[in-house]
């Protein structure tokens, strides 16, 4: 109708948040939007890290691969901010001895592993 301004109804989307928060109705992995991301280190290592992400997908897990060849810190920083748990790097040492480097960050602590492994490891 000309001459009349927009009309609506609102429950309250910040009570609706407060009682779903009081509730603990939000996963817990709300802001997370990957399990795994695969740094980024250039040409070299892009074709490994692809294949290796392809494999975790296709087991169930959501996985990432920085898609530019920038510095390793800010791409540990989008990982930080995007409460992606696992860091995976892929380096000339990990792709001739067909393994992977995994960094939880949740605890800080990082080993190398076989594709297996991982995926044994994600799955506990």
């Amino acid at each position: 109708m000309p001459d009349v301004s927009g009309v609506g109804i609102s429950f309250g989307a910040d009570r609706i948040y407060d009682v779903l928060t009081e509730l603990e109705k939000f996963p817990a992995n709300l802001g997370q939007s990957a399990q795994i991301i695969f740094i980024n280190f250039g040409a070299e290592s892009l074709p490994y890290c692809i294949k290796s992400a392809a494999r975790l997908r296709a087991a169930g897990f959501s996985t990432l691969v920085y898609p530019d060849a920038v510095k390793m810190k800010k791409q540990m920083e989008f990982a930080n901010k995007n409460h992606i748990p696992y860091v995976v790097f892929v380096g000339e040492t990990e792709i001739s001895s067909n393994t992977l480097t995994v960094k939880n960050m949740t605890t800080g602590e990082q080993s190398t592993v076989t594709m297996e492994q991982l995926l044994d490891m994600m799955q506990a």
